[in-house]
């Protein structure tokens, strides 16, 4: 699978919680996914380009599917709510932020829960909702394993009602507006490819091409993320 993320994306998977600008941050989600290469290039996608900026993500975000298997469609979707509130609940008392979103997600509260979107879970009588729980990426040495471990503890706390029950997905990484980073990882290029000029000689300079595409991300790393441009550059004289 591979963890590409477009910016146009944003307007493919617009947001699921419809609600004005809570925040003035927009926090995207960084997917990534292990692959059979060696650790040292667990992350590496081949169509990516070799020059980009690599940065520590803001914060580690885990999928939770608060869901319902009641026979009768108006219980599951009362009962997924009612555990859905016992989520925002729980979660204020331990501690963990809540958010929730198709790419760009909004924090979530008990004022606008109800206008989350109901979708359809694991079989065709299982009403489902979508949030996440957000965690900051700090520390010396930040581990995704121990935010799973955080999260699963809270979860375990959440009281059912009915049939309903949660289940989650595999820890990713956000982003806050990595657009912020554009100048960043245009430099970035710029510095690298004068230094591939400066191998040749000082009769030599570069031209770059393709600054103007669209910026994508993807994950470095546990912690990292890895912001790119796809361009070319050619050396030849001055």
């Amino acid at each position: 699978m591979t963890a590409k993320s477009l910016i146009a994306a944003a307007v493919l998977f617009a947001s699921a919680l419809p609600m004005p600008a809570l925040a003035q941050d927009e926090l995207i989600v960084v997917t990534g996914a292990r692959n059979s290469r060696s650790d040292t290039n667990a992350f590496f996608d081949e169509g990516q380009s070799a020059i980009g900026l690599t940065r520590r993500a803001d914060f580690f975000v885990k999928p939770i599917y608060v869901n319902s298997d009641s026979r009768d469609p108006a219980q599951r979707r009362d009962e997924v709510h009612a555990m859905l509130r016992a989520t925002i609940e729980q979660a204020a008392r331990d501690g963990i932020f809540l958010v929730a979103g198709r790419y760009s997600l909004q924090p979530l509260t008990l004022d606008n829960m109800l206008e989350l979107p109901l979708g359809v879970g694991a079989r065709p009588d299982t009403t489902r909702v979508q949030i996440y729980a957000r965690l900051p990426v700090e520390g010396a040495n930040p581990r995704a394993t121990s935010a799973d471990e955080r999260i699963t503890a809270f979860i375990g706390r959440v009281p059912a009602t009915g049939r309903s029950f949660i289940e989650t997905g595999s820890t990713n990484l956000a982003l806050n507006n990595p657009q912020r980073y554009r100048g960043e990882v245009v430099r970035t290029i710029a510095d690298e490819a004068n230094r591939y000029a400066a191998m040749f000689g000082n009769g030599y300079g570069v031209e770059i091409r393709g600054l103007e595409s669209e910026m994508f991300w993807q994950q470095a790393s546990e912690t990292e993320v890895f912001l790119y441009i796809e361009h070319n550059f050619v050396i030849r004289p001055r």
